[in-house]
Parts: C-alpha cells; sequence; structure tokens
C-alpha cells in the first residue's frame, strides 16, 4: 500500500522540519499550534498509518504480506486486532504511534514550559526519526506477489488474550525511558540541573510499566506450553530484563551521584535507553535463538537501532568530555548504613546486568561467527547471578536494619546469613538444590528485616513522610518476596511422566487426578497454502478431575494440531496458594495420528489412553503475590512526589 509510505515518509519529513523549527530562535513567542503543528501532523500520519495498516486486518486484505502471515478469516475481531502487531512492522508502528502520542501529550501538559523544553522535544524528535525509519524498513505495507484467497493463520501460541495486553505495556515500557534521556541530555548539553520532577517521573513510570510488562510476560509464558514456564532465560526474556535492572540500579545512585558531581544518574539513564535498543536489536536481528523472537535481517530492521546506539553512546561521550565529570565517585559514599546500602545494590545491580549482557551477546556474536543460532544455558545464569544476588540482598538487610544498629552489626547479620547458607548448601536443605539453599537464609533474614521496618513506617501513620517510607520498604519486602518464589518454585518442583487412562486414578503427593472422558473435535477453520484452502485445526481435549487438600477441581486439557504451525498444547493448571499442580500432554505418535485423522478426514479415533506430564510447582504464588506488592509500592511512591510536588 503506497499511502502508507507515504504516511511514514511524510512523518519522517514533518519531525525533521519540527527539528529545524525548534532550533529556530525566538519560536517559543508564538501559540502552541504554531511551535508544535509539524509533531501534530506527524503523529497524525503514524495514526493513519496504523489505522490503515490495522484495517486490512479486520477487513481480510490478504493482498498485504503482514495480513496473509498472520491472519484468516475463521479469527474472531478481537484476534484480528491484536494480530496487526504479531509482526515486526506492526509492533514498531505500534512503539511509535506510543512514543509519540506521549510526546504530544506531554507537549500539550507542559506548554507553559516550551522554551525550557526545546532541547529535550528536539532529542525526543531524533529519537522517533530512528523508530519511524526502522518501521519503514520493516515493510509493514509490504504486498504478495502472488494471489490469496485467504491466510495462513495466527500462532496459537499468541491466540490468546495476553496478546492483547503484554505487547503494548512491553513497547510503552520501551517508549517512556526516552523521556528522562532527552532531560538529561539536554540537561548536559546546557549544563544546567533542570527537569528533575520530570526526570524522576518518567522513571518510576518506567520502572513500574517494565515490571508490569515482564510480569504478564511470565504469566503468559506459564500458561502456555513451549515457552519453558514463568521464566526460562530465553534470550528475548533476558533482553527484556536488562532495562529494569538498570531502571532498579537508578533509584541507589544517591551516595555515588551526591551534589552532582559525577554523572552516576545521569550513565543510569543512559544505560536504561541504551538498553531498550539492544534488546530491540536482539530481538529483531534473528541472530538468537529464541521462541520470541522475530525473523528479521541485522543490515535491515536492526540497521537504524544500530545507528542510533552509535549515536548515542558518542555524543554520551561527547557530553562527558564536556561537563568533565566523572562516570562515578566513591568519595561521596560516607560510612553511613544507608551509603553503604545504596552503593553495595548499585554494584550489585550494575554485575547482575553485566551478566546478563554477556548471556545475550557471546551467543550473539558466535551466532554472526557460525551463521546459526546459538544460546548460553540456563546454568550459566543461574551460577553467575548468585553471588551479585547475595550481595544484593544483604545490601537490602542493611537498608532494613534498625536506625540504633551500627554498620558494622549489619555486615556481620550478613555474613552470619551466607554462612547459614554455607550449612543449609552443605547438608541439603531445605530443598535439594544447593544454590538455592545457598541463597535461602539471607533472603529470610532480609525478608524479617524489612518486614519490620515496613511494619515500622506503618505504625507512624501521621508522618509526613509515611508513604515515602512505606512505599520504599514495600518494594523491599516484596523483592524478597518474588525471589523466595523463584528460588523455592524453581527447586521444589517435581515432575512425573505418566500414562493416563480413561477412569483411572493418579495419585500423587497428597493430589489425585482422574482422567474421565474426552473429545475429539474438527476439522475447524481454514488457511491459504500453497497448497490452496486447507482446515485449520483439530483438537483433542480431556476432561480432568483432581482432588488436592481437601478441595475438588475440574477442567479441560486441550491440545491442537494445526495444519501451519503442527501441534500445540495448553497446560491445566489447578491452582492453591501453596502450589500449582501442572499438566500438559505429552506428544505421542497415537496422539498425532488420532488428530491428524480428525484434521485430514474428519474421522473419529478411539483412544484409551495417553501420556502426560505432571508437574507439582510449589510456592508459584510468592512471585505473583511479590509482583502485585512491588507494582503499588512503586505507585504509592509516585504518589508522595506528586503530593510532596
Amino acid at each position: 500500500m503506497v499511502i502508507g509510505y507515504l504516511l511514514l515518509s511524510a512523518a519522517s519529513f514533518l519531525l525533521l522540519l519540527d527539528i529545524y523549527t525548534l532550533s529556530r530562535k525566538g519560536s517559543s513567542k508564538k501559540s502552541l499550534w504554531r511551535n508544535s503543528s509539524n509533531f501534530v501532523l506527524s503523529t497524525l500520519c503514524i495514526l493513519a498509518a496504523f489505522f490503515m495498516y490495522v484495517n486490512s486486518f479486520l477487513n481480510n486484505n490478504y493482498a498485504l504480506k503482514d495480513v496473509y502471515s498472520y491472519s484468516s478469516t475463521d479469527l474472531s475481531i478481537l484476534y484480528k486486532f491484536y494480530a496487526s502487531w504479531a509482526g515486526i512492522g506492526g509492533s514498531l508502528l505500534l512503539w511509535s504511534i506510543m512514543l509519540n502520542v506521549i510526546c504530544l501529550m506531554y507537549r500539550i501538559s507542559h506548554r507553559k514550559d516550551f522554551e525550557l523544553n526545546k532541547a529535550s522535544y528536539i532529542y525526543l524528535n531524533t529519537f522517533l526519526l530512528f523508530i519511524v525509519a526502522a518501521t519503514i524498513l520493516a515493510d509493514p505495507f509490504a504486498g504478495l506477489s502472488f494471489g490469496v484467497a485467504g491466510g495462513l493463520g495466527l500462532n496459537p501460541l499468541l491466540q490468546s488474550p495476553w496478546m492483547a495486553i503484554h505487547p503494548p505495556i512491553i513497547f510503552l515500557g520501551y517508549s517512556l525511558p526516552f523521556f528522562p534521556l532527552a532531560f538529561s541530555l539536554s540537561n548536559l548539553s546546557k549544563g544546567k540541573d533542570e527537569h528533575a520532577s520530570s526526570i524522576n517521573f518518567f522513571m518510576k513510570m518506567s520502572w513500574l510499566v517494565f515490571t508490569l510488562g515482564i510480569a504478564l510476560g511470565g504469566v503468559w509464558a506459564y500458561e502456555v506450553l513451549g515457552w519453558g514456564g514463568y521464566w526460562s532465560w530465553d534470550p528475548v526474556e533476558t533482553a527484556s530484563l536488562l532495562p529494569w535492572l538498570m531502571l532498579t540500579a537508578y533509584f541507589h545512585t544517591t551516595p555515588l551521584s551526591s551534589q552532582g558531581r559525577s554523572l552516576t544518574r545521569e550513565f543510569s539513564i543512559f544505560a536504561t535507553s541504551f538498553l531498550v535498543i539492544f534488546s530491540t536489536i536482539t530481538t529483531r536481528s534473528g541472530i538468537l535463538e529464541s521462541v520470541h523472537a522475530f525473523e528479521a535481517s541485522i543490515t535491515g530492521t536492526a540497521l537504524p537501532f544500530i545507528m542510533l546506539s552509535i549515536y548515542l553512546v558518542g555524543y554520551f561521550i561527547y557530553l562527558k568530555w564536556k561537563v568533565n565529570k566523572p562516570l562515578f565517585r566513591l568519595s561521596t559514599v560516607t560510612a553511613s548504613k544507608d551509603s553503604i546500602a545504596l552503593t553495595t545494590a548499585y554494584v550489585a545491580l550494575l554485575y547482575i546486568t553485566m551478566v546478563c549482557l554477556l548471556g545475550i551477546s557471546l551467543p550473539a556474536v558466535r551466532s554472526i561467527q557460525l551463521g546459526s543460532s546459538y544460546s548460553v544455558g540456563k546454568e550459566f545464569y543461574n551460577t553467575w547471578l548468585l553471588p551479585p544476588t547475595i550481595l544484593f540482598v544483604g545490601a537490602l538487610i542493611c537498608c532494613n536494619a534498625p536506625k540504633k544498629m551500627r554498620s558494622r552489626y549489619c555486615v556481620a547479620v550478613v555474613i552470619l546469613a551466607i554462612l547459614c547458607g554455607f550449612i543449609a548448601a552443605i547438608l541439603g536443605i531445605p530443598t535439594p538444590n544447593q544454590m538455592a539453599n545457598l541463597g535461602i537464609p539471607i533472603l529470610l533474614i532480609a525478608l524479617a528485616f524489612s518486614s519490620y521496618t515496613f511494619l515500622g513506617g506503618l505504625a507512624n501513620l501521621k508522618s509526613k513522610r509515611f508513604l515515602s517510607t512505606t512505599s520504599r520498604s514495600l518494594i523491599h519486602v516484596s523483592l524478597v518476596i518474588i525471589l523466595l518464589g523463584v528460588f523455592l518454585s524453581s527447586s521444589l518442583e517435581t515432575n512425573d511422566q505418566r500414562i493416563l487412562k480413561i477412569g483411572e486414578v493418579y495419585s500423587g503427593d497428597n493430589f489425585t487426578l482422574k482422567l474421565t472422558s474426552y473429545t475429539l473435535s474438527g476439522p475447524s477453520g481454514s488457511v491459504y497454502t500453497y497448497n490452496g484452502t486447507l482446515p485449520e485445526h483439530s483438537s483433542l481435549e480431556f476432561d480432568v478431575l483432581a482432588s488436592s487438600d481437601g478441595s475438588s477441581y475440574g477442567g479441560r486439557l486441550w491440545t491442537g494440531l494445526y495444519t501451519v504451525y503442527g501441534m500445540t498444547s495448553r497446560p491445566l493448571i489447578f491452582r492453591s496458594l501453596l502450589r500449582d499442580i501442572y499438566i500438559t500432554a505429552s506428544f505421542s505418535d497415537q496422539l498425532y495420528q488420532a488428530m491428524l485423522i480428525k484434521l485430514s478426514d474428519g474421522k473419529q479415533t478411539q483412544l484409551t489412553q495417553f501420556a502426560a506430564q505432571v508437574r507439582v510447582i510449589p510456592f508459584v504464588s510468592l512471585i505473583w503475590i511479590g509482583v502485585s506488592l512491588f507494582s503499588l509500592g512503586i505507585v504509592l511512591s509516585m504518589v508522595y512526589d506528586h503530593k510532596r510536588k
């Protein structure tokens, strides 16, 4: 569709024109419309392009390559809508819109500060230009070279309500860090310290959105077979964690950037946005082996992001030389508990970030050299991340220690907790995993200390700093709860492969399962392939009854065979506060043949048994509880900032 490319090209031209207008002297004396008309028009152009793109999905315009690749006639309206960002072109369009609209909203709400923000707007326009350029190179409006009567359909892993929620939240998270970066670059270039409240707001909002995005992605992966559970150290998962780590580090920079004598905060802001760009490159370059990755060329869509990262690195180095300040100044760190704890936490978070960055970068380089996908395993991360994680938890203990407790006693408590961890690891308690046993004692002590601070804060309701103290301690409590959930659920999980027969009762650890019946249905839907119109899928649903801890549950275990995407399955999860019973169908020749016959001929095949994998995952609910409390803590912190302002 030529109109789509014309709209995106017009948006790029208008952004350049807006940069020219902003750089002219005296422009701030004009009205808001005259100052921002080019930017408003560029936003409208991108919105129009996106609506044209989405409309092609809703109206089954299979002349577009993306519509053919990600949609089909039988998809519901909702599925067709969010299928529009299943491909790289649509996702970049979505990102462009979000960043444009947020920029426009900020301009309108801060119209009285136009002169103050002119330099920041120029930087934001520059970032937008690179993203729009990447969108154009992604070729979202590419047409097919042959006529078709339908599409290939949407990947069944993406046919989930989470597809409508998770990607937009992630791209919102990708958009927000560019604002503090623009403000920070503006400050450095002018040699001033402005925009403090805006930087703090956008950093906290980014922190909240990334937390929700990563957590919802974990929930989605947990509920879809094939994505490795709530976390599998997949390269794309790990890449999305990197900006969150630097955002967390930013809020521990106070001792290292005291009185503006170093660039620690500015570096943290820069690193956050740089890692957003790095995440985009790794996701869309096609060089990493990932179940989440898009298929793209490193010389295509990723090129503008590579150029943007080079520009940012070079410009930041230039500004550092211009202001003549060190990145870090350890001389500003005092002997107080808080100063030591914040500095230690910052160092630990940098260490964790570097390990994760190394775990992604080395396989990427090796993949380019070998010409094939390559990735490191979970053991790499589990081994190298345990020491900095313990160091970070030790900093939490010191940060939440009673005020009268001296620094050396805090350090003694941390050392004692680590010794207890070594003893637990040697004795093999409380889990079979030595590494988990090493970390659990210090986590329990950190939970006790942070809970003490939280409860103490609740007792001072009339204090002016009530929200500040409560939000900080709540964030600390929730982080420990999340880590406990990860350590316990991963190390205490049990896994049993069983053959289940119709009517047979399977007994596990204080629970029973019974397969009562099954329903083999299909063929359903239709897709258009090189062989013409074919049925989309057949499906098999098993009715399962479960009894656990005195309660009874019922549910259906679903498996599908897709013409285009092959076999897929959704787990059946029986949830309780202390554990989840996680059941998945194991693919077998008998199961495949039965579903293939149903898909091709519509004939019914008698099944008397099937293979299933039954996993018991304890304490996984701690992760979801911890994430909820963590998000609440950030919100309370933002409320406190708003009231103080």
